[in-house]
């Protein structure tokens, strides 16, 4: 027992024995309180377990959690053998000549005193659409220049000493008049928090992960910030979009108007989606929203993007400029800073030129982790830079900060071990609340502390937002609300079920590893080919039919014993739990990983078995494809066919690329 445990053992001690004195004078009225007091402390005991103690396991949940998670360690041989140190990232021997701070940019001192004069450039780099960019107004100077029609500009200089320098810039330009007119902390509904809500994700990166690669900004965020990190946060479906449009809508895709391109005419622009920063707009909020990597981006990639900006600030317009220029540029940069980088500079200036206005942000950074769970840990450093700017310039005193990932590695070696798949269903979700949190609103900070242990899911952040705008207090969740607000106590009793997370998804289920060899494996793997030959069955013309190469893996899982036993809470408070109940099981779920051919194409997913009626059914949208399948489906990719990529291998050969 360390000395953190021990000093909670005697000052839970110290309570009984008071309690005791106390039932003697009082005498027998006091028996029935005090045993309830005995039994929620013995349980308070084991929910309040030190996220120090965390670092190399996932979490020892009490025992009457109808969802208990997985005992994931962090420096697991299995897995850890797949990480190793990157070298320094390296830009460039030469520094920017121009440097931003909020809505200017000046000549350095140090490129002038290299070269003499220097004369630039600015140009603006303005949206065109969402795929588009096109010059504005350029303007020259020798000194200074004040971003204001645009966040982005192209600059090009030329010093006195003959050498030129080349670049574009983002920085925060001046509030218009329209921003000056609705934002302020005086617009705010009367029943708002009075906080800002600033959120960074990352692409493809579980906790654990999060953990291993970012190992000081995990620790700034959860030592020196003091930040709550979500354990039992579980993704709702396959992908960024099906954990992003719940965070940011409260829906999921298919409850939403269509918006896909492949759907042609019928596709609506993204803005018809409900998003939560329309809410803080409307409400008197200045708004961002930042996301690299364009030619994957999370509304552009499938859908039909944005007709409009949806935020203030947007950053997409400056990634659609620079990515076709990164061959230009040192691998990973910009001239001589890191993409990463100035992304996380483009948040802090806008917390810093809006500094007296109420604000939301989301950024989210996807090129380092997308495809390479190493290369994250490249930005550590810096990410723990940004954090600590953020502290000591007091933006965090008034501050919601959430750092967070959509889900864990779905196409990398890793995903193919048992622990790897788990992972990939358990992303980094973390809240940092402002020092006065606790003090004002002392209920809600103690339901966040509760729910690190429950079972949390996207549509649980949307919520939460809403109670920064309209806080109707802390409060319990009802099992029965697919999203509850992690400033409410997320019930005991919920299970996936309740919270909308398949079973194929959930991370709180049980699986039992069985042999391969086994006949209702054998009948899974042969109905799971049998759903995906079905689906691409009436384009027969260009995709193979595809058998049965091998069983990779295998897994059976039960409800578990805390699932069927548990009823209710005997108890407000949710401490105490009614393990009388006794629920027949009528279904099994069984999970295969298979190979099929041609193509070799590895596919996973859990098939729910009817017992009374002996059959299987799966979910075609809940089929993964865990291996990358290239220029094996390029005879569809280009038609109104995109939903057989994972499954179809084309009959003929790819074109041969050519010469130009």
């Amino acid at each position: 027992m360390d000395s953190s445990e021990s000093s909670e053992s005697r000052w839970v001690c110290g309570i009984l024995k008071r309690a005791m004195v106390l039932m003697r004078v009082k005498g027998r009225r006091l028996t029935a309180g005090v045993l309830l007091l005995v039994a929620s402390l013995g349980v308070y005991h084991l929910v309040s377990i030190s996220l120090a103690e965390t670092s190399d396991r996932v979490i020892l949940s009490p025992t009457h959690l109808a969802c208990q998670h997985p005992d994931l360690e962090v420096t697991n041989p299995e897995i850890f053998k797949f990480f190793h140190q990157m070298d320094p990232l390296v830009c460039g021997e030469e520094p920017e000549w121009v440097a931003v701070r909020g809505s200017v940019a000046a000549i350095t001192e140090d490129a002038k005193a290299k070269h003499g004069d220097i004369e630039c450039a600015f140009t603006e780099v303005l949206r065109d659409g969402d795929d588009h960019v096109k010059r504005g107004f350029t303007t020259t100077t020798h000194d200074t220049f004040t971003f204001t029609n645009t966040d982005f500009y192209s600059v090009s200089c030329t010093a006195q000493d003959g050498k030129t320098w080349e670049n574009t810039i983002a920085g925060i330009r001046e509030a218009a008049e329209e921003v000056k007119d609705n934002t302020g902390w005086d617009k705010l509904p009367q029943d708002a928090l009075h906080l800002n809500y600033i959120m960074i994700g990352f692409d493809s990166l579980s906790r654990n992960t999060f953990i291993r690669t970012l190992p000081r900004s995990y620790d700034f965020l959860t030592k020196t910030l003091g930040a709550h990190v979500m354990q039992g946060y579980n993704i709702v479906g396959d992908g960024t979009p099906q954990q992003l449009i719940p965070i940011l809508t409260g829906k999921t895709e298919l409850e939403l108007p269509e918006t896909r391109r492949r759907m042609g005419n019928r596709a609506q622009f993204v803005n018809v989606f409900p998003f939560v920063w329309d809410d803080f707009k409307k409400n008197g909020y200045v708004t961002l929203f930042a996301e690299d990597a364009p030619h994957i981006g999370t509304f552009q990639y499938r859908l039909r993007g944005f007709d409009s900006p949806p935020t203030h600030h947007y950053m997409r317009p400056f990634y659609v400029k620079t990515y076709p220029e990164y061959k230009n540029h040192p691998k990973l940069c910009l001239r001589n800073t890191p993409r990463h980088k100035v992304m996380l500079d483009y948040l802090h200036q806008f917390m810093t030129v809006h500094k007296e206005r109420p604000k939301f942000a989301f950024a989210f950074h996807a090129e380092l982790s997308h495809d390479d769970f190493n290369l994250i840990s490249l930005a550590d450093d810096d990410l723990h830079a940004f954090l600590t700017r953020l502290r000591d310039d007091h933006h965090l005193n008034n501050t919601v900060l959430v750092v967070m990932s959509d889900h864990g590695h779905r196409f990398s070696s890793i995903r193919s071990t048992q622990q790897g798949k788990q992972e990939e269903r358990l992303p980094f979700l973390a809240l940092a609340l402002p020092p006065s949190f606790a003090e004002t609103f002392p209920s809600a900070a103690d339901n966040v502390r509760m729910n690190i242990h429950r079972l949390t899911t996207p549509f649980d952040v949307y919520p939460t937002m809403q109670d920064v705008l309209h806080f109707p207090g802390a409060r319990l969740g009802q099992v029965t609300s697919r999203g509850i607000s992690l400033f409410s106590q997320v019930p005991a009793a919920r299970t996936c079920a309740d919270a909308y997370v398949e079973p194929h998804w959930c991370a709180c289920l049980s699986w039992e590893p069985i042999n391969v060899e086994e006949d209702m494996v054998k009948r899974a793997a042969h109905a799971l080919l049998h759903y995906i030959n079905t689906y691409t069955a009436p384009h027969r013309s260009l995709c193979q039919q595809l058998s049965l190469v091998q069983i990779l893996w295998a897994g059976k899982m039960l409800p578990s014993e805390g699932l069927l036993r548990f009823k209710k809470n005997m108890d407000v408070d949710g401490f105490l739990p009614d393990l009388t109940d006794g629920t027949a099981v009528s279904e099994v779920v069984y999970q295969v990983t298979l190979t099929a051919s041609p193509g070799l194409g590895r596919f996973e997913a859990s098939l729910t078995y009817s017992i009374k009626l002996d059959t299987f059914s799966v979910k075609m949208d809940d089929v993964s494809r865990t291996n990358k399948y290239r220029d094996q489906a390029y005879c569809v990719e280009r038609r109104v066919l995109d939903h057989l990529r994972k499954f179809c291998y084309c009959r003929e050969p790819p074109p041969e690329p050519q010469d130009t």
